[in-house]
């Protein structure tokens, strides 16, 4: 009996509706009638595809609107909406467009591409896609089937850039963001289309029957959110789910040992770091010892920031907080790939020099801080937080730990006085590192599309030099090389402090398989049923 109570639980807990003794029965049915069942680790905050850029809202689009390129499971750029592409110089574009059509029968054309991307760069947003698309020029259809792209400089990265801004209708372009949500302006061309939207709860999606890329094996998927690692574990353990994301690290155990599922991993390009306020002249979550508030901001010293670094035990945090599911890093992709600095070893753990380096910058009796992070939206975030917290403690920074939801931290994380020190974390998506280090280190210049997630408001004209010349390179090597050149500076500055890369993990029954992909995005296109 407590058994059935618990199943009824978690049903109830998830959206379902009890129907008695033959709810367990009817889910098998739903599953040989073509419906998928995903549990989603992290709520999407919106359905408007141009509103907010980050992961859990694009995956989420990715579903309902497609993009000119797609960037495949290795972000790799194929075709989407986009069937070819000519480049005719260094700053011409030249794109063919698919024959298609939107979810409502309207015909899609070039006119909807150049309105989708306006709307993305131009949107107010706390986390623009303008960083995507700040080197476009001009754009006109010479045709309905033509797009031509002109950049204002040479763009080695538009393919992969505009592989991020999704397509909506045209007409629909001046929109607010809540007519999305409400669905009637969530149209796409995409390979299903919205039937119901709970936010923080469920996306119910039908499938679209003239999708170009051809109908998807699941007639109706259902995106849940359920942030409890423990709740999404227990509702793929009670047949209630098909396949979960950011599987518990403890827990794998339990699903090996279950003979109806299996686990899916592989490495992401997910970089977890510590970003730290290097604008404010006092910053706004820093006292000192005795609680009392400090003149100055300690964490634009280097010799500090070197002292956090040097406090946290990586290997600690990777093989106890995230139990072996993450790889040391030592900045934003692991050393060989394109853009990284060979040289960059990973900074040890040495609390001794930390304390020294402390006292060196005048901090003899350390500080008080708190540490903000989100408790829902990173593998085990909540627990690195609390881990790293204690470590700094250890050398006299006595930090303070303060978790939230992703909709609240996201909202705060934007906001250059809002926190003093923070869990951040980014999908390096393009396979390189022009991407993070614009976003993530690059001086602010959201007219330019740069620092657009800086939120430590970090700023070196080094870095900033070798990313734009880079940023107009068209040979890749001679840019790969400038790419290492700004990590190596920007990392050896402690501009942000790197933790480690992901390992992700999906949960499924068997007879289904999915495709890993880079950017982590469980997406229903890549769930395949297998014989």
């Amino acid at each position: 009996m407590n058994q059935r109570r618990d199943l009824i639980a978690i049903a109830l807990s998830l959206g379902a509706t009890w129907a008695g003794p033959g709810w367990l029965r009817a889910a098998s049915a739903q599953d040989a009638a073509g419906v998928l069942r995903i549990g989603m680790a992290a709520p999407n905050t919106t359905l408007d595809p141009h509103l907010l850029s980050n992961a859990p809202n694009n995956a989420v689009a990715t579903h309902l609107f497609d993009s000119l390129t797609v960037n495949d499971h290795a972000s790799r750029s194929v075709p989407g909406l986009a069937e070819s592409w000519t480049r005719q110089d260094d700053t011409h574009w030249l794109f063919r467009l698919r024959d298609t059509r939107f979810t409502d029968g309207t015909p899609f054309t070039a006119d909807d591409a150049i309105a989708s991307i306006r709307r993305a760069t131009e949107i107010p947003s706390a986390a623009s896609f303008r960083t995507y698309t700040r080197s476009i020029k001009a754009m006109s259809a010479p045709d309905p089937r033509t797009l031509l792209v002109e950049t204002a400089a040479p763009d080695p990265l538009l393919l992969n850039a505009i592989g991020r801004v999704r397509i909506i209708q045209a007409r629909l372009a001046g929109e607010p963001s809540a007519e999305f949500n409400a669905g009637r302006a969530a149209i796409g061309t995409g390979p299903y289309k919205l039937r119901e939207y709970i936010p923080g709860n469920r996306i119910a999606l039908d499938r679209n029957e003239s999708w170009w890329g051809g109908p998807t094996p699941w007639e109706r998927v259902e995106l849940r959110v359920v942030t409890d690692d423990a709740a999404r574990l227990a509702a793929l353990l009670a047949g209630d789910l098909d396949i979960i994301e950011a599987v518990p690290s403890g827990n794998a155990d339990r699903v090996r040992a279950d003979p109806r599922l299996h686990l899916i991993s592989g490495v992401s390009s997910r970089f977890v770091y510590l970003g730290l306020d290097q604008v404010n002249e006092v910053s706004p979550f820093v006292t000192g010892p005795d609680g009392k508030p400090l003149d100055r901001n300690p964490f634009k010293d280097l010799r500090v920031r070197q002292a956090i670094s040097l406090a946290i035990n990586r290997q600690a945090v990777v093989e106890r907080v995230m139990e072996g599911q993450a790889v040391t890093a030592t900045q934003f992709l692991p050393s060989g790939g394109p853009g990284t600095d060979p040289s960059l070893q990973p900074t040890p753990y040495e609390p001794n020099r930390a304390k020294a380096l402390l006292a060196e910058a005048g901090y003899p009796r350390g500080f008080r801080v708190t540490l903000h992070g989100p408790n829902d939206r990173y593998i085990n975030d909540a627990k690195i937080v609390q881990a790293v917290a204690g470590m700094l403690t250890r050398i006299g920074v006595e930090t303070r730990a303060e978790v939230m939801p992703w909709s609240t931290y996201a909202g705060k994380n934007s906001q250059r006085t809002e926190q003093s020190l923070f869990l951040g974390a980014w999908g390096v998506n393009t396979g390189e590192t022009s991407n993070p280090m614009a976003a993530l280190v690059a001086t602010e210049d959201r007219p330019a599309g740069f620092g657009i997630s800086n939120g430590g408001r970090y700023s070196n004209p080094e870095v900033d030099r070798r990313l734009k010349e880079a940023l107009q390179t068209m040979d890749d090597n001679a840019r790969n090389a400038l790419l290492a050149e700004a990590s190596g500076i920007a990392f050896r500055d402690v501009a942000l402090i790197p933790l480690h890369h992901e390992v992700s993990v999906w949960a499924a029954k068997k007879g289904l398989g999915y495709v890993t992909r880079a950017d982590q995005y469980t997406l229903a296109t890549g769930v395949t049923k297998e014989s």
